[in-house]
């Protein structure tokens, strides 16, 4: 049974987002979000139980995750996060788009550009370059895309990312809405295709397109992203190459075998999947291992 905070006090609506969210205060006086599964007319979304399960595989991979929990409020099921902002007593934050649009010339432009796949890429990266913070940034950027290579996360824009400013200095947030990933729009049917389809698991993997922590609207080949982080930042690849090769793969399954709220086809589903992008990864960096499982 989910743990039910009808009673938690409502501070705001959570502002401007894909998903409907409320800011809440536990009764012990932390700040939380709560994030609502979209609705829509036709298909189905269960993005809140992938972010859970992502901030659970990031957690595995050595990173730095937003705490998530799946609750009931009000008879409505979410996912509820904890105000990382709060928790570390951060005197400001900004989210990485406000930062760029204010601090580097150029990335309005970028946003409107005819550029594509790699070219695309690359004038990504050269804005981020000029960035003050890139240097200090970089390494846990780097991470954080190929972990949404991973998971096939969607929607990295670049204001899903933020700094905060802590009493010690500037620190890289915990990485967070991870949920438009992990087929959270696929219904049981198409699961069941999928898993028991190689080739459909392939192609759905190939396809796969980000955002990379730079487009607000645009999106590139998840292929063409790992060659340029491996071009221009192989030594942060080699760091994340090694947390993949190391991914406990039992305590993942475990996991996903103790949520109830999945369904069989999405238990199944995520059991496959993630091994499987984990070793295609390996495979388009030339790492294979042979008994990846």
């Amino acid at each position: 049974m989910l743990k039910d905070i009808s009673d938690w006090e409502r501070l705001g609506y959570g502002g401007k987002s894909t998903l409907e969210k409320e800011e809440l205060k536990s009764p012990d006086g932390l700040k939380y979000l709560i994030k609502y599964p979209r609705q829509f007319n036709e298909g189905v979304s269960w993005e809140d139980i992938t972010e859970l399960i992502a901030a659970e595989i990031g957690t595995i991979l050595g990173l730095e995750m937003m705490k998530v929990e799946m609750v009931t409020r009000n008879g409505r099921r979410g996912c509820l996060l904890r105000n990382f902002v709060d928790e570390y007593d951060a005197k400001m934050y900004e989210e990485g788009g406000a930062l760029l649009s204010g601090l580097v010339e150029g990335y309005a432009e970028l946003q409107e550009s005819s550029l594509k796949n790699m070219d695309l890429i690359n004038a990504g990266f050269q804005i981020m370059k000029e960035f003050s913070y890139w240097e200090f940034i970089k390494n846990e950027f780097i991470h954080m895309l190929v972990f949404d290579i991973l998971i096939g996360n969607q929607d990295r824009h670049p204001f899903n990312w933020q700094i905060l400013f802590l009493e010690a200095g500037p620190k890289f947030s915990p990485i967070y809405d991870n949920g438009a990933s992990l087929g959270f729009r696929f219904e049981d049917e198409q699961l069941v295709q999928k898993t028991s389809n190689v080739a459909a698991m392939n192609k759905y993997t190939k396809n796969t397109k980000v955002k990379a922590g730079l487009f607000e609207k645009k999106s590139v080949k998840a292929t063409d992203l790992l060659t340029y982080i491996q071009m221009h930042y192989p030594e942060e690849l080699a760091e994340s190459t090694e947390r993949l090769k190391s991914f406990h793969l039992d305590r993942y399954k475990q996991f996903i075998q103790s949520l109830t709220l999945l369904s069989e086809a999405q238990m199944e589903w995520l059991q496959h999947i993630l091994p499987f992008r984990r070793q295609k990864i390996l495979e388009w960096i030339g790492k294979e291992e042979e008994n990846h499982e």
